[in-house]
């Protein structure tokens, strides 16, 4: 096909400003589902596990999903933000490329996380860690049937279905985990649910798609593909030193228990995330359709930061302050260390959700060397910090590293601002410093027993942040409750 236009001639595959709006919009409505759906999904299954495997077990998993999660990754070897960002629809080539190249990576992959499976559980001195990384290897191949299909209804923002693949993972491995453990079955039940949420939901995209793995035989196109996504997996690359380093440092100096309470309150604060998420998914697509339009780009730049603050610093800081009291509870006593992690790490959580759509413009713009950049210093910081604290602080190093890696994000600030333009950060700063302050004030009063005055400290804020011109929050929340009404912005 001849994708040159003669002069005057519309792109066929443009959008116009309106319509990514509206797609924007309806697959927003779909992802939003999807994370409430996966947040209760995740929290129950979580608090049975939690409560009848304990720390140390659930440690040796948070080892093998950490294998899973970047194994995926390496697999999908940057082909879906290819296949997101192309201008106009990918040809059953460029499918086919892609889908070579990821299963002889899975295949490769599998054999050699196998192989080093043995060496790894001596390593840790856990031989129950055996079969979880074995069903890690199994499970992380299955996205090389999964990653291709996914990306091609993600550029298409057919959310609902991406949202019902992604639910469908956690929903099989929950199912799977849960009812292996209480029916006696422990590691061996986190270990099949590995296996079932790489596979099942690998068939269940396959056949909303119709796309079946396939090869072919061009050495050079796939050599191609290689160098073309190069710049993706760079940036990966380090965010993968950066996800191995609580499962090497912690695990390893500390112990599996001090890695599990850990992995297990990130695992909390991370569900806080997805409305960042969202906003960062939908943006690859939408901003790679706005990139001629630079005043429309800036203007949806600042609104999201805005709209993000307004969410994310009470949302986080507020259950993040009140851990004392519910963390006890929910969980039992053997997990109260959490409430510590969560204090600390929900500083700088809040700052990756603010921080997460500037992956978006940088991708979409093609300026994954700065993403890289921005990764590198970070996992130099995390990584060092890590190292220096385990020994002394155990699991709670873990959030007081990621914070102080946080201050790599100013290369995104940067960034921006020499790339795109400027931005005011101005009252996102103040409602983040004064939430800080608030949090950790009634963090330490419920820790004395007192819960009525952190709720009046922060029903202040909130009125604060909703009510006055200086923060503008009761505007910004209209906007989007409308929006998500009409289906329009």
């Amino acid at each position: 096909m001849n994708n040159i236009l003669e002069k005057g001639e519309k792109n066929p595959y443009a959008f116009e400003i309106g319509s990514i709006k509206n797609l924007a919009i309806a697959g927003g409505k779909a992802l939003f589902i999807r994370h409430v759906c996966s947040f209760s999904i995740n929290f129950l299954g979580g608090v049975i596990l939690a409560r009848f495997l304990g720390p140390e077990i659930l440690g040796l998993y948070f080892i093998s999903y950490t294998v899973f999660v970047i194994f995926r990754q390496i697999v999908d070897f940057g082909g879906s933000i290819q296949i997101i960002r192309l201008p106009i629809t990918p040809s059953l080539t460029e499918i086919k490329t892609t889908y070579t190249l990821q299963q002889i990576i899975g295949i490769i992959g599998c054999v050699v996380i196998i192989y080093f499976s043995p060496f790894i559980s001596n390593w840790y001195k856990h031989k129950e860690l055996f079969p979880l990384l074995i069903s890690a290897a199994i499970g992380g191949y299955f996205y090389s049937w999964q990653c291709v299909p996914l990306a091609q209804l993600e550029r298409n923002m057919h959310y609902r279905k991406v949202g019902l693949i992604e639910v469908s993972e956690i929903f099989v491995f929950n199912l799977t985990a849960v009812i292996g453990t209480l029916i006696g079955m422990g590691t061996w039940g986190l270990a099949l649910g590995n296996i079932c949420r790489g596979f099942l939901p690998a068939l269940l995209s396959i056949s909303l798609t119709g796309l079946w793995p396939s090869f072919i035989k061009d050495r050079q196109k796939i050599f191609s593909q290689i160098v073309i996504c190069s710049d993706v997996v760079g940036s990966h690359l380090v965010i993968w030193l950066v996800l191995l380093a609580p499962p090497v440092l912690v695990g390893f100096l500390a112990g599996a228990k001090e890695l599990g309470i850990a992995q297990l309150s990130y695992n909390f604060l991370y569900t806080t995330m997805f409305i960042s998420t969202i906003i960062q998914r939908i943006g690859l697509s939408a901003l790679a359709k706005l990139q001629d339009d630079k005043e429309s780009f800036n203007n949806a730049i600042q609104q999201i930061l805005q709209l993000l603050s307004v969410i994310y610093i009470p949302l986080v800081m507020i259950v993040s302050s009140f851990s004392p009291w519910w963390v006890p509870v929910i969980y039992g006593k053997e997990w109260s260390k959490m409430d510590e992690v969560i204090l600390i790490g929900a500083m700088p959580i809040t700052i990756s959700a603010l921080l997460l759509i500037f992956q978006s413009v940088f991708f979409s713009k093609g300026l994954a060397s700065l993403v890289f950049k921005q990764n590198l210093v970070h996992a130099i910081l995390y990584w060092g910090v890590m190292a220096l604290l385990v020994s002394s602080w155990g699991g709670v190093s873990v959030p007081i590293s990621h914070l102080i890696a946080m201050s790599a994000g100013y290369l995104f600030i940067k960034g921006y601002s020499k790339h795109c333009g400027e931005l005011n950060y101005k009252p996102i700063v103040s409602g983040f410093t004064m939430g800080v302050l608030i949090m950790i004030l009634s963090w330490f009063l419920l820790r004395e027993g007192d819960f009525w005055l952190p709720v009046v400290l922060w029903g202040a804020f909130l009125f604060f942040l909703f009510f006055t011109p200086f923060f503008q929050g009761k505007q910004m929340a209209m906007k989007m409750f409308n929006s998500l009404r009409k289906g329009t912005l």
